[in-house]
């Protein structure tokens, strides 16, 4: 049995229309998940909250 342990990540991600254009918003949220991969980290989940999303990230 391996001894691996996952980690895991909570990052918030605001998604307003009204501050962001959709094309922007897009290419924030893929620069950080490109960011966190970098860092291992593996995106699980997104969760919509209001005018957040959840990312769920495990490594």
């Amino acid at each position: 049995m391996s001894d691996r342990r996952w980690q895991y990540k909570v990052e918030t991600v605001k998604t307003s229309i009204w501050n962001n254009k959709p094309d922007n918003v897009d290419g924030v949220i893929q620069d950080r998940l490109t960011r966190l991969g970098v860092e291992g980290w593996e995106l699980v989940s997104v969760v919509p909250y209001g005018h957040l999303n959840r990312l769920y990230l495990k490594r």
